[in-house]
């Protein structure tokens, strides 16, 4: 496990990409003050905010929030790549579109649910991570 902080992790990264904070907060979808205080370990992302944060950061939420080696980003994607699907998106594409409609709608919902469960334990680890930090203190 690496021993840096996810503020220090979150920094190195878009300086690897190349981001503002700005930028960085657009594309996560939160303020640049928000990257600020996340950077400099003043707060977390929390749920929603650590996926939204992965994926402008061509990342795992795991590496964000642990540091952990098995999850080291791969290099940055080169802005002309991003707009074209890994072949991953498009079989999820294509098998999306073989279902009937009613069916498409139940599988959204599913995904949606998961995303939320996902959410909650990232935020159980974090605060099972904040209270072992203060116990080890």
């Amino acid at each position: 496990m690496n021993k840096t902080s996810i503020g220090s992790r979150i920094l190195q990264r878009r300086k690897v990409l190349g981001l503002s904070q700005r930028a960085l907060g657009k594309a996560a979808q939160v303020t640049y003050a928000t990257i600020s205080l996340w950077e400099g370990d003043k707060t977390e992302p929390k749920g929603k905010n650590v996926y939204a944060l992965a994926k402008a950061l061509q990342c795992s939420p795991a590496w964000i929030l642990f540091g952990d080696e098995d999850q080291l980003p791969q290099p940055p994607i080169e802005a002309s790549d991003e707009s074209e699907l890994s072949t991953r998106h498009r079989e999820l594409i294509d098998l999306f579109d073989s279902l009937p409609e009613s069916e498409q709608e139940a599988q959204i919902l599913e995904l949606r649910a998961r995303v939320e469960n996902n959410n909650r334990l990232f935020d159980e680890l974090l605060l099972a991570r904040k209270r072992q930090k203060k116990l080890s203190k």
